[in-house]
């Protein structure tokens, strides 16, 4: 018998390779504002936080500081950029959606975590074949606190009636909020390797395992 009941699965850096388009989107919507973020803080200090808990650090680590208020106005632009870049963008390995199916067949109970809004993600699921195969999906208005507070993996355990779940995740702040909520995580370093990773972590065997 397995050791978890659940297989929880953040979507940006997991199930697709999102995070280089999200951060282009928002250097696209700054630049009007004159700010630039380089790649390493935002992968290091932003990636996999909510958005307005990152916009905020950024507008106080600013020389000179700004306000939340000044720069929120960007967000709404970044999600028009980022809508339009996805759809061009790769999707959900084969390997990973061979892997849910097999997880599917071996009775886990799946569900995306993710601290983006369902308008970005649930499109995507739908069209890749992944939304019907998870039991629930929390995202980002679906909860008051975001990663890295345990509120979201929470929010999933409780939906699914389970105490024992498995989340992969690619982000500090995202493996934290797991953690806190007792999840076991597997780290993510490269989207393409989170079928080989599932198989090797839960005893798997089939498509998408090599």
């Amino acid at each position: 018998m397995s050791a978890f009941e659940a297989v929880f699965f953040d979507f940006d850096g997991v199930l697709v390779d999102s995070e280089p388009i999200h951060f282009a989107a928002w250097q696209e919507a700054l630049a009007p504002f004159g700010v630039s973020v380089p790649w390493d803080p935002y992968y290091h200090r932003f990636m996999g936080l909510e958005d307005r808990a990152a916009i905020r650090m950024l507008a106080e680590e600013l020389n000179p500081p700004r306000t939340l208020e000044e720069l929120w106005p960007a967000f709404a632009e970044k999600q028009r950029i980022f809508s339009r870049r996805i759809h061009a963008a790769p999707q959900v390995p084969p390997s990973t959606r061979a892997v849910i199916a097999l997880l599917r067949e071996a009775g886990y109970k799946l569900a995306v975590v993710t601290s983006s809004s369902g308008a970005e993600v649930r499109p995507l699921l739908e069209s890749n074949g992944v939304y019907t195969h998870m039991d629930a999906c929390v995202y980002a208005e679906d909860v008051r606190h975001k990663k890295p507070d345990p509120e979201p993996y929470l929010t999933a355990k409780a939906r699914l009636g389970v105490q024992r779940a498995l989340v992969l995740e690619d982000s500090p702040a995202g493996m934290a909020s797991a953690r806190a909520a007792g999840c076991e995580v597997l780290t993510v370093t490269e989207v393409g390797a989170v079928g080989k990773l599932l198989c090797a972590a839960l005893g798997l065997s089939g498509e998408g395992c090599s």
